[in-house]
């Protein structure tokens, strides 16, 4: 267990696959772990790199993501879902990421962890999109803003 996050005010960087996106919102299982995740949902620290920067070295390390949402150590911490440091290394041909942090849903079981991914949702949407794939189209063109 990497060591907790204590700052409330620190946001945390969720991925969203373009599966869990129905009608242009996130679904709610976008904010709980899947099966494979051993009750952990993984996030990014704010207070380590943007938005843009983690969405950028998770696709570029073969993942897929359309969007970037944030929940604060807080609005877990209100659900009792405490957060922790979770650095991954260098592997393969993966990039480090030492902004990595999980936030553990261990303690419920599957229908709590349900509702708890509905209110962290809730919070996430309230927050608004932190960054998208359209953004890293945009800033990927250099046509913009040039004058003759």
């Amino acid at each position: 267990m990497g060591a907790p996050l204590t700052d409330g005010a620190e946001v945390l960087l969720r991925q969203i696959h373009p599966d869990l996106v129905q009608d242009g919102t996130p679904a709610s299982s976008a904010f709980r772990p899947k099966e494979s995740d051993k009750n952990k949902l993984s996030v990014d620290r704010g207070a380590m790199t943007t938005a843009a920067a983690a969405f950028d070295l998770f696709t570029s390390n073969g993942y897929t993501s359309v969007a970037v949402y944030g929940i604060s150590v807080a609005e877990f911490g209100a659900c009792d879902i405490p957060c922790e440091e979770d650095p991954l290394p260098a592997e393969g041909d993966k990039t480090a990421n030492p902004a990595h942090a999980l936030a553990s849903f261990e303690k419920f079981g599957g229908s709590k962890q349900k509702t708890l991914g509905q209110r962290i949702k809730r919070a996430a949407i309230a927050r608004g999109i932190l960054h998208s794939i359209d953004a890293s189209a945009d800033a990927g063109d250099d046509t913009g803003d040039q004058h003759p």
